[in-house]
């Protein structure tokens, strides 16, 4: 990811790689950092996203999605103490883990539904079922602010989650 620091601020941006847990831990060693904005991530590694989500959570940070924000950067998100989505568009985009092959890791669903409860403890536990179970990478639950879907194949064949949104879903506190 691309990362910057404006005063209080950490900004993380793009494909998680790996390496920016440690880039995380030496920002906020050298001052103090209130907020992570991130944006415009498809996700990438997911023990970075982890990482990332519990050096936020350990340091009392709050965390903004500005665009797009998708799988291990979503664990990122969840490790704000306060968690926002700025904008309608804005969406935190969430599945299980998966192997290279884009199949499911399933054994990894029983650390996400121990996870994600520990840091958004109103977490809608039905939908969280759904989404960590989606058998194919491409395959994606997407909360915005007023709206939720799950899409079958990237942004396309996608349906509403009826009556469901980033707050009544516990996902969001803002």
């Amino acid at each position: 990811m691309e990362i910057s620091v404006t005063g209080t601020t950490v900004h993380m941006s793009g494909t998680v790689v790996g390496g920016e847990c440690d880039k995380l831990k030496k920002i906020i060693s050298d001052g103090p950092i209130t907020l992570v904005v991130l944006s415009n991530s498809n996700g990438g590694n997911a023990n970075t996203g982890y990482c990332v989500g519990e050096t936020i959570r350990k340091n009392k940070i709050s965390t903004v999605i500005e665009g797009f924000c998708l799988s291990s950067c979503s664990r990122m998100w969840l490790g704000g103490i306060t968690r926002k989505l700025d904008g309608d568009e804005s969406t935190v985009g969430l599945h299980g883990n998966y192997k290279n092959s884009g199949h499911l890791i399933e054994e990894s669903t029983t650390r996400l539904w121990e996870w994600i409860p520990r840091f958004a403890p109103e977490v809608d536990v039905a939908l969280m079922n759904q989404w960590t179970a989606l058998f194919y990478s491409k395959q994606m639950m997407y909360f915005y602010n007023k709206r939720a879907s799950l899409c079958m194949n990237g942004r396309n064949d996608c349906s509403s989650v009826a009556d469901k949104n980033v707050f009544n879903t516990g996902l969001a506190t803002q």
